[in-house]
């Protein structure tokens, strides 16, 4: 017989904060003419399919794939979100990297509690090996003449790469549907309205949490709740020095983009050491950025570097699961109610 109160005890947010499909709910799109998209993704297993856990890590299936509306893309991409067939490993007991800071690579550096990819600022478009192109300034259409990629959940999918491309599904290429920022979606799903202090949405690969936009003004708790204003700013004048992509600071790089100590609430790697709801005692945590416009506010969610030590199965997909670890049900003997969605604040 399982002891409910030492169970109880293992139970911590990367354990329950993910929205399990217990329901069998698949991926939908619901724009006009977006039937064949629906085609695809209607055959998906939506969110988180399984959690497990033991003492020290917490393993995550999920497809990628949510249970939110997604697509069109504007901008013609020809790919569309599959079945990615994750398995992602999420540290219980996060901690500092105290030596040289890992940073953030190109393709997933964490994951939304959804089971969504959460990928780093850039594109993967480099000029003169120096100037890496901002994927959500650039991706998004913010800039003249760029065009807009992302759906209205603010999210796209990217071409599978390597030498062994999957074959088309429905017409289209196999994507990976990622987040470069937060979600609309998401945070409606979550109920993250600013009203009270963000839900967590995802993690990064270090194990730390990510937060919606608001947090708790001071960082022991008090003063209320606020919108969490990054330390980064765009840089002033022309971009220098050469070779450079001609033309002024404008955000389309992140080189375009400098942080400032103390400019905002948060630090380089957009976190900061502080009370939430869940972590009385205060925790380390990232928060997903967006302006006083609600835009979303470079470095998006994890700054250019992590800020703990990294689980670096997760990059390539190395991830396995031991025998000791047991799964995680939703329910009373764990100190919370079971519902078709686990949402963890």
């Amino acid at each position: 017989m399982i002891n409910i109160s030492i169970k109880a005890q293992a139970i911590t947010p990367s354990v329950s904060a993910w929205q399990l499909n217990d329901a069998g709910e698949k991926g939908r799109s619901e724009c006009d003419g977006c039937e064949t998209i629906h085609a695809v993704v209607g055959q998906i297993d939506a969110d988180a399919q399984r959690v497990r856990y033991n003492d020290t890590d917490v393993y995550i299936n999920a497809t990628g794939v949510p249970s939110y509306p997604i697509g069109p893309w504007p901008d013609g991409n020809p790919t569309v979100a599959t079945d990615r067939n994750w398995l992602f490993r999420i540290p219980k007991t996060p901690m500092e990297e105290i030596g040289t800071k890992t940073e953030v690579p190109l393709g997933a550096i964490g994951v939304w509690v959804n089971g969504v990819a959460l990928f780093n600022a850039e594109d993967g478009h480099v000029d003169f090996d120096v100037w890496h192109q901002n994927a959500v300034t650039v991706g998004g259409g913010l800039l003249p003449n760029t065009d807009n990629g992302f759906d209205a959940a603010l999210e796209h999918p990217a071409p599978i790469a390597g030498p062994m491309p999957e074959p088309p599904v429905n017409g289209f290429d196999s994507g990976i549907y990622h987040h470069h920022q937060q979600s609309p979606s998401l945070r409606a799903q979550l109920g993250d309205d600013g009203g009270s202090h963000s839900p967590i949405l995802g993690f990064a690969f270090d194990g730390f949490l990510v937060y919606g936009p608001h947090g708790f003004t001071n960082p022991d708790g008090t003063g209320g709740v606020t919108r969490m204003e990054s330390s980064y700013r765009l840089r002033s004048g022309e971009r220098t020095p050469q070779p450079a992509p001609s033309g002024n600071f404008d955000g389309r790089y992140i080189e375009d983009f400098e942080y400032v100590p103390d400019l905002g609430d948060l630090d380089e790697h957009n976190g900061r050491t502080t009370v939430t709801p869940k972590n009385l005692d205060g925790t380390y945590a990232y928060f997903a950025t967006i302006d006083g416009d609600g835009d979303s506010a470079y470095p998006y969610a994890i700054g250019p570097q992590y800020y703990g030590v990294v689980a670096r199965d997760n990059m390539n997909q190395t991830v396995s699961v031991p025998g000791n670890t047991v799964d995680y049900v939703p329910g009373p003997e764990n100190g919370v109610s079971s519902s078709k969605w686990l949402l963890f604040h």
